[in-house]
């Protein structure tokens, strides 16, 4: 028999090995999140479990539809000459059985979190594969009614629990089988999945051994550089924002009696379980016509773009423009005005979001050697601005206040 038929390709072993490592890791975080999101001190660490957990299954329905493909195409080593009827029976049952498991736990994974429905009320969270992109919800379930993401989300819940179980089982009698094989009938059923070194009777190897081995190890490389990747993100932790780690921002117009500094910045801050986060609009527009000899008859305004917020955490910026938090579709921007200007510079005015208008106090502006300079800090509330209202109405995540900072300087016009 040729010794490349005694043997799986290169590329199934890669895949095989991938799907495994990917599977166990899945496991064991999977289960991890499920109680590590109620506690205080591991909440923040299990939502960006949460997001892990979502962006490797994916990849195992990716790297199960490549391996299935490739099984198609590619004829497998025969099983031993002495294996029982029964025996050969149960391995292909246990393979397909890998596979479609391999296919349904993701799919079902996938369509629970497509719902955007948890515990019994909506919870709207994207699914971003390793913060890169945003993975689109199957089946428009996060459209359907109430009653209709419940179901979805209860019944998706419980068959993905109840199969990665399955899952679970399955993985451990497949390798139970296969040391069975190795060390009680020693046969090739194991090392037909591991790389093969040279014949031991000194004969020449296959002429594509060069290749095979180039992408074994290159398979090899690849999967130990990714179980390294998810231990550390497991051991970092989520990702976080500090203040000032957010650079640029475009002032999209300024008019008024002042010449606005590219360094101003419209800032927010606030707690995200357990976690604080820092960031600032990027675009937003001013208009500042301030009189330092009559402050009372100043005017000042400013057009915020919702959809600039950024604090260089994915989740956040995915989520921000969402119909529950800023609806940037709806409402593109935010609107301030004010309405008072106090001889010694104190500002009071109007911060409109989503129709909302909210007070503004805690705001000052004062000129020296040319130089205007507007600062302060002040709190929104998050239900009088109606954000994140449906979800976390609570604040069982997000802090119910939202701080925001203003620090703008502008020169006189010479």
């Amino acid at each position: 028999m040729n010794p490349n038929e005694q043997r799986y390709s290169a590329v199934a072993i890669v895949l095989h090995w991938a799907i495994a490592a990917a599977i166990l890791s899945n496991l064991f975080v999977g289960w991890w999140m499920k109680d590590a999101i109620d506690e205080a001190a591991t909440q923040a660490r299990a939502i960006a479990a949460f997001q892990l957990h979502k962006s490797i299954g994916l990849t195992v329905l990716l790297l199960t539809a490549l391996r299935l493909l490739w099984r198609l195409t590619h004829k497998p080593p025969p099983l031993p000459a002495g294996m029982a009827g029964w025996e050969r029976l149960c391995a292909k049952a246990t393979h397909w059985a890998f596979y479609i498991l391999m296919v349904v736990v993701p799919l079902s994974g996938w369509t629970y979190v497509s719902s955007q429905w948890a515990d019994g009320k909506p919870l709207n969270v994207p699914t971003l594969w390793f913060g890169l992109f945003h993975v689109p919800h199957l089946f428009d379930a996060h459209a359907m009614t109430d009653a209709a993401r419940a179901a979805v989300s209860e019944r998706n819940a419980a068959a993905h629990y109840y199969l990665a179980w399955s899952l679970a089982g399955l993985f451990v009698l497949h390798v139970a089988a296969a040391l069975k094989h190795h060390f009680f009938n020693r046969d090739r059923v194991l090392t037909q999945m591991l790389p093969v070194l040279p014949p031991p009777d000194g004969s020449a190897p296959p002429p594509d051994e060069p290749a095979r081995r180039a992408i074994l190890r290159t398979g090899a490389g690849l999967i130990v550089a990714a179980l390294a990747a998810l231990g550390y993100v497991l051991w970092r932790g989520p990702v976080t924002s500090a203040a000032g780690a957010i650079t640029g921002g475009t002032l999209t117009s300024v008019t008024g009696s002042w010449i606005m500094d590219p360094a101003s910045s419209i800032g927010f801050s606030g707690n995200h379980a357990g976690n604080d986060f820092h960031g600032k609009f990027m675009r937003w527009s001013a208009d500042i016509r301030y009189n330092p000899a009559a402050p009372e008859s100043s005017s000042i305004a400013a057009s915020i773009e919702t959809g600039s917020a950024a604090d260089g955490v994915p989740l956040h910026e995915e989520t921000l423009p969402q119909a529950e938090w800023f609806n940037v579709a709806r409402y593109p921007k935010a609107e301030f005005k004010a309405t008072r200007v106090s001889a010694d510079g104190a500002i009071e005015g109007t911060l409109t979001i989503k129709d909302r208008p909210l007070p503004v106090t805690g705001l000052k502006a004062s000129v020296d050697k040319g130089v205007l300079h507007i600062s302060g800090k002040f709190d929104i509330a998050r239900k009088d601005a109606d954000l994140g209202q449906e979800s976390d109405a609570d604040g069982d995540y997000v802090s119910l206040k939202i701080g925001v900072d203003v620090n703008v300087t502008a020169k006189a016009p010479q």
